[in-house]
């Protein structure tokens, strides 16, 4: 009887693919054209960057709900280039995103999940993106971003 349990449970284990940490070029690359496309707030760039149903949760004070799709996504991103393009000092870059501690782990031909943080002297922001293989180019599936502020010395 144990037999029997054991064969289906190691034809699962065996069949999936394992998650593991990687380097892989083309999700790089995609990564660092979210990034370069947020750091000019360029919005027709940054957009494409994202699949036609992506979801995106936003930071606090953002608003808590989630946001389905690059219509929505966009719309409240642009309130966001908005505000930095306001307080700007010069012209693009507006600001610079430098990932720290980039993970990026492939979950199959057509996944992945990149992990990064993005320092300052007030807050560690966490950043996840589920990204998706869509003829043949890494597009953003959803966007998970949250804060944390910095512990004073």
């Amino acid at each position: 009887m144990i037999r029997l349990l054991l064969i289906p449970l190691l034809a699962i284990s065996l069949s999936a693919p394992a998650a593991q940490p990687s380097v892989n070029p083309e999700v790089n690359q995609a990564v660092t054209r979210f990034l370069t496309a947020f750091e000019n707030l360029d919005m027709p760039t940054f957009v494409a960057c994202f699949a036609d149903d992506a979801t995106v949760f936003f930071p606090a004070p953002e608003p808590a709900d989630r946001f389905d799709g690059k219509p929505a996504i966009a719309q409240h991103f642009s309130k966001v280039f908005a505000a930095i393009r306001a307080s700007a000092a010069g012209g693009p870059p507006y600001h610079e995103l430098q990932p720290q501690d980039l993970q990026v782990t492939l979950l199959g031909p057509h996944a992945a999940v990149v992990t990064f943080h993005l320092r300052n002297s007030q807050r560690i922001a966490r950043r996840t993106l589920v990204l998706v293989k869509v003829n043949d180019r890494w597009l953003i599936q959803h966007l998970h971003a949250s804060n944390q502020p910095v512990a004073p010395s």
